[in-house]
């Protein structure tokens, strides 16, 4: 603030002369004063960016969903042309609705210079695992852009494009920095302001070739990219398919997702569990490098005990709509302990912690059955453990299920760990392996 206020300031304060030094003898005395330089504009576009925006600004538009039974907009979000044909690519969590419910949902396009002219448009294809759509309309387009053919070097300067806030067609510039390190799903970390509604659109070079598409924003000019390897390989498939998906969107989406599980599925099981220690106990430690670990024991004087937690997260997911993520890996374990409180209050607080620990992934009853659960006691690492092993199958998407696994130690009368491990998206038979696997990994140090 306070620089735009001097930047206001110093725009309009009048520009004095320079100090004349001593006058050289040797010229004449009525020479004329030097010329002002006036002060630049503040707050111009260089005028790269403003020719690559007047260049490529149409073939970029939006993307409007609409609810059938008001005929009004559910949600907005971006998209660009990249054919004659008219495909354009954007994301598929701008789309979702179509896909999970077409009966209540259609899509248009509006682009600028046509007066807001809404052009229908339908789903081709999608790529749920990397947040990807074809769409297209019937009509041609004389505009679209290129996809390029390699990824930007890092530290190159791009332009991200899109219809922010429902702001109109907007550039906003920004710097690769190439892929995120150790993450389960491929994005680029793109510094600049991404905002909502801008889902969809295009990230480009100087020469306005597309390097990545925009998806996701963390604010404070922290922005992510599905990167364009991706892109290409769905609009190549568009392009080939005989017979568009159509109404069978969703089973190309559970197919997608079943893939994606056994990828997944295989990268954990094909290394031993690193496990951690956890007061006087070991538990699973960072079993990838995708997954993300944190701990820490809360320092609360006026509780008689203390707990320690140990946390790993996969820390992305796959969007399948408002309501339900999939794809999630995700584990935390708790060391409860205490000095004072004699073996039943201890036994007491115990039990309470490992009842009020509902876990799961957030999903609604439309979208997955009730936690059908399997309770008893196993023996591991020298101990006996008590678990709960719970499923529940996904209603629109069949084959996939979600985990939910509580375990607690049963060995000692003041301390003990409780433990959980979410999974999100696998099947049934992959699920109970990697939570077989899981509950190995635990032992009693003593």
């Amino acid at each position: 603030m306070w620089t735009l206020l001097l930047l206001a300031t110093l725009a309009q304060a009048p520009v004095l002369d320079p100090p004349n030094p001593d006058p050289d003898p040797e010229e004449p005395s009525d020479t004329e004063p030097p010329a002002v330089i006036p002060p630049l504009p503040v707050a111009t576009l260089p005028p790269s960016t403003q020719e690559l925006f007047e260049r490529i600004k149409r073939r970029v538009a939006q993307v409007r969903i609409i609810e059938r039974r008001s005929g009004s907009r559910s949600s907005i979000g971006s998209a660009f042309f990249v054919d004659a044909e008219g495909r354009a690519i954007t994301n598929y969590h701008v789309i979702s609705s179509i896909v999970q419910h077409p009966d209540d949902y259609t899509a248009e396009l509006v682009r600028e210079g046509q007066d807001a002219q809404a052009i229908p448009v339908r789903v081709v294809d999608v790529d749920v695992v990397h947040d990807l759509a074809v769409i297209q309309q019937d009509e041609p387009v004389k505009d679209w852009f290129e996809l390029a053919a390699k990824d930007a070097s890092q530290g190159s300067r791009l332009y991200a494009m899109g219809n922010p806030h429902d702001l109109g067609t907007t550039i906003v510039e920004g710097t690769y920095n190439g892929l995120v390190q150790d993450a389960l799903y491929d994005k680029v970390h793109f510094s600049g302001a991404i905002n909502p509604g801008m889902s969809g659109g295009p990230t480009v070079t100087g020469e306005g070739r597309v390097v990545g598409v925009n998806v996701a924003t963390l604010g404070n000019q922290l922005g992510f990219l599905v990167p364009v390897v991706h892109a290409r390989a769905l609009l190549e498939r568009a392009r080939e398919a005989k017979d568009a998906p159509g109404t069978r969107l969703l089973s190309v989406v559970a197919t997608q997702l079943l893939d994606n599980q056994q990828r997944i599925t295989e990268r954990l099981m094909s290394t031993p569990v690193p496990t951690q220690r956890l007061g006087d106990y070991r538990v699973p430690g960072r079993w990838q490098p995708f997954l993300k670990c944190w701990g820490d024991t809360p320092h609360e004087s006026e509780n008689p005990y203390t707990i320690t937690s140990y946390q790993c997260s996969s820390e992305e997911d796959i969007f399948l709509s408002g309501e339900q993520r999939t794809g999630v890996v995700a584990y935390d374990h708790a060391f409860v302990s205490s000095d004072s409180l004699g073996a039943l209050r201890f036994s007491a607080l115990y039990s309470a912690t490992f009842a009020n620990d509902a876990g799961g992934v957030e999903a609604t009853q439309d979208d997955v059955t009730n936690f059908r659960c399997q309770e008893g006691f196993v023996k591991v690492g020298g101990m006996t453990v008590r678990t709960a092993l719970c499923l529940r199958a996904y209603k629109r998407l069949p084959g996939l299920y979600d985990l939910s696994l509580r375990a607690a130690t049963n060995n000692a009368g003041s301390s003990g760990v409780q433990t959980s491990l979410d999974l999100a998206g696998f099947s049934a038979d992959n699920a109970r392996a990697l939570a077989r696997r899981y509950l190995e990994a635990l032992a009693w140090t003593k």
